[in-house]
């Protein structure tokens, strides 16, 4: 390492000694600071105010285009792993698909299984295509932007701020020179005079004004340019909506499709609207005691009172949570409502 070498380290070695200690002065309140018009301020925080809303936005976008928590998990540790790269629902789809099969196709429920989980897997590509949509239109130009332009801003916001405690600082030594000089301190001989320390300080605190004026107007330049880019963002934001809409409107069709072709499947609905108060007991009958008192959800449900005593079909499961009831006509009666009282 040459000399010049050394020489550059210690200058730059003592350039940042003089910004912390001018910084620290400035935090006592021991050293005054160069304050910047207010325009400029306005347009600091309108920077500030784009960079940190569109950094929330981008994060919170992510948990929007990506759901599952452990897949972001594994895209951070195993980014070399092949993935299926399928969805949540395509994987449910097959599921269902598979469950369907070993059903049998030729039953109402593992036809119902096939037909919902094809639609499943169809949701789930729908989704896939939106993610990637999203993040063409929206989320890849905004992170470019924040990488390109405002990570310029603040680039040069950083080296202003640099600038702006050189100038502070060597403003303080030409105060202090100053006030040395009046007191008649006795000097040196062999030293500079105290006439050539003020007129160095002078010279310094010149450059450093100097400079610091040429960065700040940098700086106010790159920044007025924010504002321009808001118009761009717009675009990408409605682009996001059509995509998003059209995603939507997939998803709303390929359900109502479904719907429609499962709409001539029994259900349990079929079952219990056949019921009236001439229907014959389709089992065996028990007595049971309500124990939390019961509103109708429908017209197919029976209004109970905790405490009563009532009829049960025991072998009418034909839901998975209710039993058909009679008081004095019938009805659902739910399973976490009553007990059944033991036949003696």
């Amino acid at each position: 390492m040459d000399m010049e070498n050394v020489k550059q380290i210690f200058r730059d070695a003592g350039t940042a000694i003089s910004r912390a200690v001018q910084f620290t002065e400035e935090k006592l309140g021991k050293a005054e600071k160069t304050e910047q018009d207010p325009n400029f301020e306005q347009l600091v925080t309108f920077c500030d105010n784009t960079k940190q809303n569109t950094e929330t936005i981008l994060k919170n976008m992510e948990f929007i285009l990506n759901s599952n928590p452990g897949m972001r998990v594994e895209n951070l540790f195993f980014l070399d792993k092949k993935k299926s790269g399928l969805s949540s629902s395509e994987h449910l789809g097959i599921a269902m698909t598979e469950a369907g099969n070993d059903f049998g196709p030729d039953t109402a429920y593992g036809s119902a299984l096939i037909k919902v989980g094809n639609i499943q897997q169809t949701l789930g590509l729908n989704q896939r295509e939106f993610i990637k949509s999203a993040n063409d239109c929206f989320v890849n130009p905004m992170n470019k932007y924040l990488e390109t332009d405002m990570k310029t801003v603040v680039k040069e916001r950083s080296l202003l701020e640099k600038r702006r405690l050189d100038l502070d600082a060597c403003k303080t030594r030409v105060r202090k020179t100053r006030m040395l000089a009046t007191t008649k301190v006795k000097q040196d001989d062999s030293g500079p005079t105290m006439e050539e320390l003020i007129d160095k300080a002078e010279h310094d605190l010149k450059v450093a004004q100097e400079e610091y004026n040429r960065q700040a107007e940098i700086t106010k330049l790159l920044m007025e340019g924010v504002p321009s880019a808001h118009p761009q963002h717009l675009q990408h934001l409605l682009d996001f909506v059509d995509t998003q809409a059209a995603f939507y409107l997939k998803c709303h069709e390929s359900l109502m499709s479904l719907q429609s072709d499962l709409s001539g499947f029994p259900s349990d609905q079929d079952n219990i609207a056949t019921l009236s108060p001439d229907t014959p007991a389709l089992g065996r009958i028990q007595q049971a005691k309500v124990i939390t008192s019961q509103e109708p959800r429908d017209a197919h449900d029976l209004r109970l009172s905790a405490g009563e005593i009532i009829s049960i079909d025991v072998n009418s499961d034909i839901g998975s949570n209710y039993f058909i009831g009679k008081k004095i006509q019938k009805g659902k009666v739910y399973k976490s409502n009553v007990r059944l009282l033991n036949q003696g």
